[in-house]
């Protein structure tokens, strides 16, 4: 529970010291005092939004700080022991407001985030905002109170999760069957275009050696005739040969060799000429009587020529690189994923998944028509005691359309409500007036709060729109609910302040300045306050004894 709050240049507060108490606190004060601003302190140490319009004017900077007294086992000890921020037994939150500077934010004196100021805030405290029973004619809210009720807040947080999973699975269904028939047709052109290149069949050097190729058939007659004619020069020329001439060279050097043997050489090279020039002779006949192609292979070297250029026009490249463009579009179809086998894998997914989604679901609505029925019985028999008689609360359990899934289960939840006895259920939103409403939150709140983690409550300004012998009953139940949880009730009705176990007062003093003062109420103050409360600034001895009864019999 809160044990001590300090306030240091908080809006109009310059210094507040409190200490409180278990049971219930209540806080009130003339409208316009700054009731509001211990919420609102204590909202931001649990990590409000923390506005340097907040700072007393004047000043640089506000603090906040609040100390916690809890049992050794509370959840909020083991939160900050996984966060190292544990300190002995103390929880002690702090906060600074800087009009230059963003806040700072502190835990056990050890600079923290705002993030984990809420998240141990949840731990610490309830909050009951006064607007909150609008919020109450939302279907969101409704079922998340039911769910509240129920303890379903693990099971909705792994509902959720699966409900993301069916969410992400289906996204890449839907894809996948939309890629897949251009994925097809992908590879339905890959294959056509590999025929293509598969009955060509380049290879590495095939072009080079086709571009010869292509080159020797278009000066075919060329070739022949001009290898045909060395040859004649070189040997086959009757009346005068190469070899002839080189033969009779060697045989004049050979007989002069015998006056001047230096000679030798040179006829040994002229020898090994005409040798040459006779193999020469040999190798281009061979040449020209093996170079007559005929049409057809003609045709065939053009035809293929021609399918090079065209392919590679098609392909946008150079017709040398064919060859490795077929490699590669190979290697593209073999990787191209089969869309059938991904679909079937991800169906099994989903199907895992939507038996998983089921089983939590049906225990979600399980423990929702249990509690549905419990909560609608409570919150009727409250409505009989808040001057609502004869009036009935229930709530419906709406199932969603088949094969439907959503993140909050099988199920919406509406609250239907009669404010008379034998008029007909209705949405709460359609038939209840505003005093109803409020009365009707405050009974929900009160009913759930009996079953709260959470070491504090906070009311603020709950009973708004309610008064006489109800707001009586409002008081008994926020005192009943003190005795198993402390309660900080902010109130303006008199009835509620004085069944506190302990009352604080806010107030505008100050000279030239305004300043709010927070003190405790005891003894005369006490009854001073409750009867101002009743009658008004103006007090009499009935209102003093009218408040002292009520001060006696709380």
């Amino acid at each position: 529970m809160i044990d001590w709050l300090q306030i240091r240049n908080f809006a109009i507060a310059e210094k507040v010291d409190l200490e409180f108490e278990s049971g219930l606190t209540t806080v009130t004060g003339e409208t316009g005092s700054g009731k509001s601003i211990i919420v609102d302190a204590i909202g931001i140490l649990l990590g409000d939004r923390a506005d340097n319009g907040l700072i007393k004017h004047s000043q640089t900077t506000a603090e906040l700080q609040v100390g916690f007294e809890l049992p050794n086992e509370h959840t909020a000890f083991t939160w900050l022991e996984e966060q190292n921020l544990k300190n002995e037994n103390e929880c002690i939150l702090r906060r600074t407001i800087r009009r230059d500077k963003s806040s700072r934010a502190f835990i056990n004196d050890h600079a923290v985030t705002v993030s984990q100021l809420k998240q141990l805030g949840k731990e610490l405290v309830d909050i009951h905002g006064q607007n909150e029973h609008h919020s109450l004619l939302h279907r969101q809210t409704q079922r998340q109170l039911l769910d509240t009720a129920a303890d379903n807040g693990s099971l909705i947080r792994e509902l959720d999760t699966i409900y993301q999973t069916l969410t992400d699975l289906q996204a890449q269904i839907d894809q996948l069957n939309s890629e897949s028939q251009s994925t097809q047709e992908r590879k339905d052109l890959l294959a056509f275009q590999l025929e293509e290149l598969d009955a060509l069949n380049p290879t590495a050097g095939d072009w080079t050696e086709l571009e010869q190729a292509q080159k020797r058939a278009h000066h075919a007659k060329e070739l022949t005739a001009g290898t045909q004619l060395v040859a004649t020069k070189l040997y086959d020329d009757e009346n005068q040969n190469v070899n002839s001439i080189l033969s009779h060279c060697h045989q004049q050097l050979q007989q002069l060799s015998q006056y001047d043997d230096t000679l030798i050489p040179i006829a040994t090279m002229l020898e090994d000429a005409r040798v040459n020039a006779e193999e020469a002779a040999t190798q281009l006949r061979d040449f020209f009587e093996g170079n007559g192609l005929d049409e057809e292979e003609l045709d065939r070297i053009e035809e293929r020529f021609s399918t090079y250029h065209h392919l590679a026009r098609k392909h946008r490249l150079q017709p040398q690189d064919l060859s490795e463009h077929m490699e590669g579009m190979k290697t593209e179809l073999s990787n191209l994923k089969d869309p059938e086998a991904e679909l079937t894998r991800l169906f099994e997914l989903q199907s895992i998944s939507q038996d998983g989604y089921h089983v939590l679901a049906g225990n979600i609505s399980k423990n929702r028509n249990s509690h549905a029925t419990r909560l609608s019985k409570e919150v009727t028999e409250i409505m009989q005691e808040l001057g609502m008689k004869g009036g009935t609360f229930d709530i419906r359990l709406i199932p969603n359309e088949p094969d439907t899934f959503t993140r909050y289960g099988n199920e919406s939840v509406e609250f239907v409500v009669t404010a008379n006895a034998g008029q007909p259920l209705a949405p709460l939103s359609k038939v209840a007036s505003g005093g109803e409403l409020s009365r009707i939150s405050l009974a929900i709140q009160v009913i759930l709060a009996k079953q709260a983690q959470t070491p504090t409550l906070i009311f603020d300004e709950v009973d708004v729109g309610i008064g006489g012998s109800v707001a009586d009953v409002v008081g008994k139940k926020l005192r009943d609910l003190g005795e198993s949880t402390q309660v900080i009730c902010i109130t303006h009705l008199s009835q509620v302040a004085a069944k506190g176990n302990q009352q604080f007062n806010v107030s505008k003093g100050g000279e030239g300045t305004v300043k709010a003062q927070v003190i405790e109420l005891e003894g005369h103050d006490r009854v001073v306050e409750i009867a101002r409360m009743t009658s008004g600034s103006k007090l009499t001895e009935q209102s003093l004894a009218h408040a002292r009864e009520m001060l006696d019999q709380a």
